[in-house]
């Protein structure tokens, strides 16, 4: 049984694996094709998870990756716990002037972790998180290694689709840590990893 529509998850269409499937049907695929470019008309129920200013946006660094795993790790946590939803100002958090409800959560790893999100306006969120937490400063913007051994921070836009904005300026992290937050395997829940930083 489904639950209600606003507790739908969402679900990532993802070009790559639908032209795999396609092939191993022995359908003839178009080379161009692409969901993000094929549905140019809105689709109730359908939003896009990679703004047009996305596309060169890659994670090739190990300090880049890093803070994509953490980042994505804190969004899905927060989502399975039911903080928010993807739809547009659907926060389920008390809004206690913009401080931060903070979440613990577990990385794939094993290792602790803590998130903090809070309303950013223009129905976007900010997301914080810290591996190894001390206390609750992941709240804070620039928590650095006051919050944790590594900390990060993102927006995620909901407004114009579903995606978190790219900002690894905002990440620190013990060199220990670095190579084992970056071989993490994580998946974003429904909504896009690569985006521009909206100001």
């Amino acid at each position: 049984m489904v639950g209600p529509e606003q507790d739908r998850p969402f679900a990532l269409l993802q070009t790559q694996r639908f032209v795999e499937r396609l092939k191993q049907l022995g359908y003839e695929v178009d080379p161009e094709f692409d969901f993000e470019m094929t549905i140019l008309t809105p689709v109730p129920g359908v939003v896009s998870t990679v703004p047009d200013s996305a596309y060169d946006i890659e994670y090739k660094t190990t300090r880049q990756k890093a803070w994509r795993n953490l980042l994505v790790c804190a969004v899905n946590a927060a989502l399975e716990q039911k903080l928010f939803t993807l739809r547009p100002g659907d926060n389920r958090f008390p809004d206690k002037m913009r401080r931060g409800e903070v979440f613990d959560f577990v990385l794939p790893n094993g290792l602790p972790a803590r998130g903090s999100v809070s309303d950013a306006g223009f129905n976007e969120l900010s997301v914080h998180a810290a591996v190894n937490p001390k206390g609750d400063m992941v709240r804070a913007f620039n928590g650095g290694f006051d919050a944790g051994d590594a900390f990060g921070t993102t927006w995620v836009e909901r407004e114009r689709g579903a995606w978190m904005q790219s900002s690894d300026s905002s990440f620190n992290c013990r060199k220990g840590l670095l190579d084992h937050l970056a071989a993490l395997q994580v998946e974003p829940m429904g909504y896009g990893d690569r985006g521009r930083v909206i100001m």
